[in-house]
C-alpha cells in the first residue's frame, strides 16, 4: 500500500505503529543506539544482504550498506524484539497472507 519494504527509526514511539509495519510486511528496523548520526541521507540506496535469513535466524544485528558513487559504507541495524509470530508475518509478506488458509 505504501510502496515501502522497511522503516528505519531510532525507536518506535508506539507499539501500534510498529505493529502496523509488521502487519503490512514491512521490516521495523532500529538504528543501533551508539549511532548518534544517521549513516545515510534522503534518497540514498540501502543494501541489506541476506535479510530474509537474518529474520529467520533471529539475528541481533543486521549489516546494511549505504550505496554511493564513492562505494559502499557499512552500518548496523536491528529488528528489535520480534515474536516468532511477527517474524512469520513478515516472512509471509503481510498479516493477510499469514492468516490465509491454503
Amino acid at each position: 500500500v505504501l510502496g515501502g519494504w522497511a522503516n528505519i527509526a531510532n525507536e518506535y514511539a508506539t507499539k501500534r505503529y510498529r505493529s502496523n509495519l509488521i502487519n503490512w510486511g514491512m521490516l521495523p528496523f532500529i538504528i543501533k543506539e551508539e549511532d548518534t548520526k544517521l549513516p545515510f541521507k534522503n534518497l540514498d540506496y540501502i543494501f541489506i544482504p541476506d535479510v530474509k535469513a537474518a529474520v529467520e535466524e533471529k539475528a541481533d544485528s543486521i549489516k546494511a550498506y549505504v550505496v554511493r558513487e564513492s562505494g559502499m559504507e557499512e552500518f548496523e541495524m536491528a529488528l528489535g524484539e520480534l515474536t516468532d509470530e511477527e517474524r512469520q508475518i513478515i516472512l509471509k509478506g503481510c498479516l493477510i497472507n499469514y492468516n490465509r488458509v491454503s
